[in-house]
């Protein structure tokens, strides 16, 4: 999701870097699967074709999935300061709102949960750790971590 979205519209963005993670998976797979294209041109697979080791998981950016830039003592990040200056980015997106993980990650956690994924990458906003960059942690931040980690 991002500023200019509109509403109805958010739920449908947050599938994108899914999709798109998808095509990437299928696109390295294909050329194992012995032109296993159906004539509708979309692949069958199961996980029966990886190998029985192989970890399915989801990943995130905390700058692209978090959003609440301005929320519970995170400071601007670099990025934050360059997608807000003026004429940086063409079409003024930022990661303001993002996809909301800040406020939706206890169902993203039971969506994974629910589609059988074992693992789970994501990066941490330092902004939102260590406001300063040097100094104490931000409480509020350790707490969002805290609460992703254990959901």
């Amino acid at each position: 999701r991002t500023r200019g979205v509109t509403v109805g519209r958010r739920r449908d963005m947050r599938a994108i870097p899914c999709a798109v993670s998808l095509i990437q998976l299928l696109l390295l797979v294909a050329p194992w699967r012995g032109g296993g294209a159906t004539a509708a041109g979309a692949l069958n697979f199961t996980r029966a074709d990886f190998p029985g080791d192989f970890v399915f998981g989801a990943g995130t950016s905390a700058y692209q999935y978090e959003g609440a830039t301005d929320e519970d003592g995170r400071s601007p990040s670099i990025w934050d300061t360059f997608t807000h200056a003026a004429g940086r980015m063409p079409d003024k997106s930022t990661g303001d709102l993002g996809a909301d993980g800040y406020h939706r990650y206890k169902e993203d956690v039971e969506l994974m949960s629910d589609t059988g994924l074992e693992a789970y990458r994501f990066s941490i906003s330092w902004s939102r750790l260590i406001p300063r960059g040097r100094g104490p942690i931000n409480p509020k931040g350790l707490e969002y971590y805290n609460n992703l980690i254990n959901e």
